[in-house]
């Protein structure tokens, strides 16, 4: 059984070898209505996910229960109450981790749980940075958990209560400053704190709900499909079934495709789409100069100058009439052509060389 909205972390802090958390639980799901009908009741194995979900929530990285060592079930733990109080007490063996858990009900212990957990076998999350989008951001957060995948959201200066819509979808990991600086400058801060957690690889995805998990689950399968060489040296592009909402979207990104062809030598037929499955260690080594938009054309030239490949998968897109865009047509298009400039100019100097050099020695 996986969480899928039964049960919300109220709060979760790790000091020395104990986790201490909050959690409340969703009484009205239906799950919990049919364990039992009159009075439901937290089943076990809900504990167990409440335990796999701190431990990951509190040490950063996704882990998973392997064994349940002991478990001790001392009241039955009412499905309605507004809080349960969980402390964890973590110990290491070997490359296992051993959580020892404790569920209270105000004050009396319900419940004890002995696990052992390893660290997932997901080595990739999603990205997902937002700026005033407080009538999306919680729900597609929450979309990609029940995916079964870590978010980390960044906050980018939202001024309109956006932030508080994220922490209560829970994230797993939720980065936040004050003042805007861009979506380039939110992604990469987000692709740092992918790294530091353990993850190899994120999917970006907007959080203003154009994006769908069907086309990431396209990306995913693409992806899979690839050696770990292949995985680490590529980045996969979704290309839209529909590229700007309106003409001057589609003359945008048409603008971008014909430079980065002239750039790079190669053809994209969508290269403003912002769902892209991206290998962090190649990002990472990398000083980029673009904060907002102009970074996702920045990303693919600068990565294709490397000897990394663009890789295409159809996706679907989703314009509805309640969407946030903060593409600003006249401000942003100016800051793209400048970065295209400048790209261009590189190119010549410095990307065609390294390219050649690339495919001679590096194959």
């Amino acid at each position: 059984m996986k969480s899928a909205g039964l049960f919300r972390i109220q709060d979760c802090a790790f000091e020395g070898n104990t986790i201490k958390a909050h959690v409340s639980i969703c009484s009205a799901h239906w799950i919990l209505s049919c364990h039992f009908p009159e009075k439901p009741i937290v089943p076990g194995a809900l504990l167990v996910e409440m335990l796999e979900e701190l431990c990951s929530v509190a040490l950063k990285r996704r882990l998973s229960v392997t064994t349940i060592k002991n478990a001790r079930f001392k009241i039955a733990l009412d499905a309605s109450a507004d809080s349960v109080r969980v402390e964890i007490n973590i110990s290491e063996q070997e490359d296992n981790l051993i959580a020892e858990a404790n569920f209270f009900l105000t004050d009396t212990k319900a419940a004890s749980i002995s696990a052992v957990l390893k660290p997932s076998g997901h080595d990739l999350c999603f990205v997902v940075p937002f700026y005033n989008n407080s009538k999306t951001v919680a729900g597609v957060i929450k979309s990609i958990q029940d995916f079964g995948y870590q978010v980390i959201a960044v906050n980018d200066g939202s001024t309109d209560g956006s932030c508080n819509e994220a922490c209560a979808a829970f994230p797993y990991q939720l980065l936040s400053y004050d003042k805007n600086k861009g979506k380039g400058y939110a992604i990469r801060q987000g692709f740092k704190r992918a790294a530091e957690s353990g993850f190899k690889y994120a999917i970006v995805f907007d959080a203003d709900g154009q994006h769908t998990l069907s086309g990431a689950e396209s990306l995913i399968e693409k992806w899979k499909d690839f050696s770990e060489k292949d995985r680490y040296s590529s980045i996969v592009i979704g290309s839209r079934n529909c590229r700007g909402a309106d003409s001057g979207g589609r003359f945008a990104n048409n603008f971008s495709n014909f430079w980065l062809k002239v750039q790079t030598l190669r053809a994209l037929q969508d290269t403003q789409s912002g769902m892209r499955l991206y290998p962090l260690n190649r990002i990472l080594k990398i000083c980029f100069l673009g904060n907002r938009y102009e970074f996702e054309t920045e990303v693919l030239v600068r990565m294709a100058w490397r000897g990394v490949s663009l890789v295409e998968v159809p996706i679907d897109v989703i314009y509805s009439k309640d969407r946030v865009s903060h593409f600003r047509k006249r401000a942003d298009f100016a800051r793209i052509s400048v970065m295209n400039t400048f790209l261009t100019i590189g190119a010549l100097f410095y990307g065609y060389p390294r390219m050649l050099f690339e495919r001679l020695f590096r194959k």
